[in-house]
């Protein structure tokens, strides 16, 4: 048992370093307790919004899809958590990398959620963040003094896995 627990905390160890290294890319990837990179993406008004225009606010990003069944099943855990936090300050970036404008107002409007609607066709939080393309749901948490406090790659399983998070960004 030990050793199914150590190859499997060795594989995990491997393939979350080659995630934020960016599968050899040649830029600097962010890493936790660094400053987060600014970026600026079109809102679902078609206005650009950057992340520095959230300084002095915690701001977790969250990529998607509406064809991603992970994403999906997070999303009502991002409402509440939004709900609960965002009366004190905390700002939600919900990044859709893939659906038309419509189709992605359409989904939040539909289910009622009423966090910030970004887009992201270019895949600019893929580069900034070395994520790798079309592997939604990815996640990030920043504090309000623009630090890198967390990253999830893959979907949330319930809300107190994001709060939990959260409490690391005070």
């Amino acid at each position: 048992m030990n050793m199914k627990f150590s190859l499997a905390a060795i594989l995990m160890t491997l393939i979350t370093v080659s995630l934020l290294a960016g599968c050899g890319s040649t830029q600097t990837c962010p890493r936790i307790g660094a400053k987060a990179p600014d970026f600026s993406l079109t809102g679902s008004d078609g206005k650009n919004i950057s992340l520095s225009s959230f300084s002095g606010k915690p701001v977790i990003i969250n990529t998607w899809s509406v064809s991603c069944i992970e994403c999906k099943k997070e999303m009502p855990y991002f409402q509440e958590i939004y709900k609960k936090y965002s009366p004190q300050g905390l700002v939600i970036l919900s990044v859709n990398t893939l659906d038309s404008v419509a189709t992605a107002r359409d989904f939040m409007s539909a289910n009622g959620y009423t966090f910030t609607l970004l887009f992201d066709q270019e895949h600019v939080i893929y580069k900034n963040f070395c994520c790798p393309k079309n592997a939604d749901p990815n996640t990030f948490f920043i504090s309000a003094d623009g630090i890198l406090k967390g990253i999830k790659i893959g979907g949330f399983v319930n809300e107190e896995e994001i709060e939990s998070i959260i409490k690391t960004m005070q």
